[in-house]
């Protein structure tokens, strides 16, 4: 019997430090969501050139990743729809491609695990004021009660990656 889709809406956030955020509704099981902001080294590796400020572009796509690795057993085998906030990041993922080195490295491991896992995924917008994903990329969890029994996770970084600090 066919799963119904996973959803799942990321963000991420690139104010002091950048963090991510994301929240799973999967209707086999409770919801459940994550936060971490990124270590300085993970963000420096993003950088293309020494005097770059912002990494929002990565930053947007990173959470895409990271939800992968840490629901990566919720979505063995399913439909997984993913809700993203930022329209260029949505598109990137779309093609599979940008032009932006760092971009298209979180792209191809994203590419990767869709394909060891055999997760079918569709990328759709939402408006920031609608992502729920927007408080625990911010590293908030205090609109997190519109979903009801959400249970926190720790994320799972990409080897070699490790987030600075989670939202407990």
């Amino acid at each position: 019997s066919k799963q119904p889709p996973c959803l799942i809406f990321v963000d991420g956030a690139c104010e002091e430090e950048t963090s991510v955020g994301g929240v799973l509704i999967d209707p086999t099981g409770r919801p459940e969501f994550f936060g971490a902001t990124v270590s300085r080294e993970t963000v420096d590796s993003w950088k293309s050139r020494l005097d770059q400020k912002q990494v929002i572009g990565q930053a947007e796509l990173f959470p895409l990743l990271v939800a992968r690795l840490t629901w990566a057993k919720r979505l063995s085998g399913r439909r997984v729809v993913f809700f993203i906030d930022n329209e260029s990041a949505r598109l990137a993922a779309i093609k599979a491609y940008s032009p932006v080195l760092a971009s298209l490295e979180i792209i191809v491991q994203c590419i990767g695990l869709d394909y060891s896992l055999d997760v079918s995924p569709w990328y759709a917008r939402v408006p920031t004021c609608c992502n729920i994903a927007d408080g625990p990329s911010r590293m908030d969890k205090a609109e997190l009660h519109i979903i009801p029994g959400a249970i926190y996770v720790p994320p799972i970084f990409p080897s070699g990656t490790f987030p600075a600090n989670v939202l407990t």
